[in-house]
Formats: structure tokens, C-alpha cells, sequence
């Protein structure tokens, strides 16, 4: 006879596993200025998210009431959703074991993250981040890095907190690179880099590989970043009449604040329980010099 779960576990089990592939899958987010709430608002509402490194220093003595600067914060409208549902027979939402319920809830969680970042992305363009570097033919990607480099110094980004987000072609070119090999086996006294595939930090930027980027043609090698860039935020949704489900509610991780809502519904014709993960989210452009998209390389000449 099959073994049966307490519908309530299920729950339980579902958000747990789901918010924490939501969390992870959303790491790459992380990397810009964020603004992460449980507090539910309506698709559409505008919030304030304060930019990192906009502020400025004075060596004014004895002026304690004179600010030095304005917090720098860009006007965030929520305009973007993401959701994921699964339908499960009544059988299969009862009967599945913790191991199976973890894996569609990890599912789903990932697809709502991806879909957050795909949508935030989209904001990356050369119309809104017009700085440029001038490749020259049969360059490495470890040159482009460094004329990258220099070109953030040029436009006085901090040197703190800079990213690297490179297209796969391009992390792979650095992975062959001779000198980040030897470099990585000098620097950090072992050879995780090549069991693992991992650069964690390269000419000051940490190295983040992720399967989503902007679709930006102006990008072909990925983007350097700075958080003061673009600015993210994203909140609950709530149900308008929470009585029409078995189970809803908001779940938020206590470290970053990263919330997901849940709902589950039973459809009696279809005989099936809906679960559905869903937030709602919005990005925009903060300073234009903090980003640099990464071109791509000229072919040398004869090859």
C-alpha cells in the first residue's frame, strides 16, 4: 500500500526546497544594487532602490549637518512577473515521496529565477550602457579582460566589487589561458580550478558563470559590472481572496530577504492539485559607466 504524506508536509516540503533553488538560481542577481521584500504590493508600484558606492566624501571639518552627497537611487517599477505552476493528480501530490516533491519544487523554483533574470537583462543594452572597448584582432580573452580593466579605471568605477559575467565561450577561452592556469595553481595552492572549472576572481573581478545573459548582439563575451549599474528589486504577491486555496503564503529567506509567494489550488474537474511559485520584479538602469559590455574579438588576420 502506498505510503501517504500529510497534504500540510507537502506544503512544507515544496516551499522549503523551492525557495531555496529560487535563492541559488538568483545568486547572480546578488552582484547588482538589490532591493528584496516580502512586502506584497500590486503589478505596477515603484519603489525607491538606493544605488551601492553612489556616495561621496568632504574633508570639511565640523560640518556634521552638511551632507556630502546624495544617496544615490534609482525609481524601480515592478512591471515584470514570473511564475511556475505544476498540476499533480490527487495520487501523485499524496502519494510522492520528499525526494519527488523536492524535485518539482526545484524546478520550479529555478524557472522562476530564470525568468527574473532573463527579464532584468533585458535591460542590459548599448542604449542604456554606451561604453565601449576598442578589441583588436587576435587578441585573448585575457587581453580583452585587461583593456576592460583599464577602461573601468578611465571611468573611475570602484575598484571594489566589480564582476565579470562572461559568456560560456568566453570563460572557456580563460579556463585554456596558460597563464590563468599556473596562476590559479600558484595563487590559490591547489588545483581546484581544474577539477572544478572555477576562476573565483580574476584581475579584480569576481568571475560569475551563469546560463542566462543579455541578449545583447553588443555583448558576444558577456559584461563587466559594478552594482551601482542597475538596480533590482522584486515582491510578493498575494492572493485577492485567500480562502480560494488549500494553501498560500509568502516565504522569504531570513539572510538575503529573497521572497517567493506559493499558492495551491485543487481543480475538481481536472482532478489535480495547481501548485504555483510567482513574484513579481523590476530592474532599471542606474549609472551608465558602471557597466561595460564585452565585444567580440576580431579574427587575426590570415586565420
Amino acid at each position: 500500500m502506498p505510503t501517504t504524506i500529510d497534504t500540510k508536509l507537502n506544503d512544507d516540503i515544496i516551499v522549503s526546497k523551492g525557495l531555496n533553488a529560487f535563492k541559488n538560481s538568483l545568486a547572480p542577481l546578488g552582484k547588482f544594487s538589490t532591493d528584496y521584500s516580502k512586502e506584497a504590493v500590486n503589478k505596477g508600484a515603484s519603489l525607491k532602490v538606493p544605488l551601492i558606492g553612489s556616495l561621496t566624501a568632504s574633508d570639511e571639518e565640523n560640518a556634521y549637518e552638511k551632507e556630502t552627497g546624495t544617496l544615490g537611487a534609482v525609481e524601480v517599477v515592478l512591471n515584470g512577473y514570473a511564475k511556475a505552476t505544476v498540476g499533480l493528480t490527487d495520487r501523485q501530490f499524496m502519494e510522492s515521496s520528499a525526494a519527488s516533491l523536492n524535485i518539482f519544487a526545484g524546478q520550479m523554483g529555478a524557472a522562476v529565477a530564470t525568468k527574473v533574470i532573463e527579464g532584468v537583462f533585458a535591460k542590459i543594452t548599448k542604449a542604456n550602457y554606451p561604453a565601449t572597448l576598442a578589441a583588436t584582432a587576435g587578441m585573448t580573452m585575457m587581453q580583452l579582460l585587461t583593456l576592460a580593466r583599464a577602461k573601468f579605471g578611465e571611468l573611475k568605477v570602484p575598484l571594489t566589487n566589480r564582476v565579470y559575467f562572461p559568456s560560456p565561450s568566453a570563460y572557456t577561452a580563460l579556463a585554456e589561458d596558460s597563464a590563468v592556469q599556473v596562476a590559479s595553481a600558484l595563487a590559490y595552492g591547489g588545483t581546484e580550478y581544474v577539477r572544478d572549472g572555477v576562476i573565483p576572481r580574476l584581475l579584480g573581478f569576481d568571475l560569475v558563470e551563469s546560463t542566462v545573459l543579455p541578449a545583447s548582439s553588443a555583448a558576444p563575451n558577456g559584461f563587466i559590472v559594478h552594482p551601482a549599474a542597475l538596480a533590482v528589486a522584486t515582491r510578493a504577491v498575494v492572493p485577492s481572496d485567500p480562502k480560494g486555496y488549500l494553501d498560500q503564503r509568502t516565504v522569504t529567506d531570513p539572510d538575503t530577504g529573497i521572497t517567493m509567494s506559493y499558492r495551491r489550488h485543487y481543480a475538481s474537474g481536472a482532478g489535480k492539485h495547481f501548485l504555483t511559485f510567482e513574484c513579481y520584479y523590476g530592474a532599471a538602469v542606474g549609472l551608465k559607466d558602471a557597466l561595460v559590455l564585452m565585444p567580440a574579438i576580431p579574427a587575426a588576420s590570415g586565420s
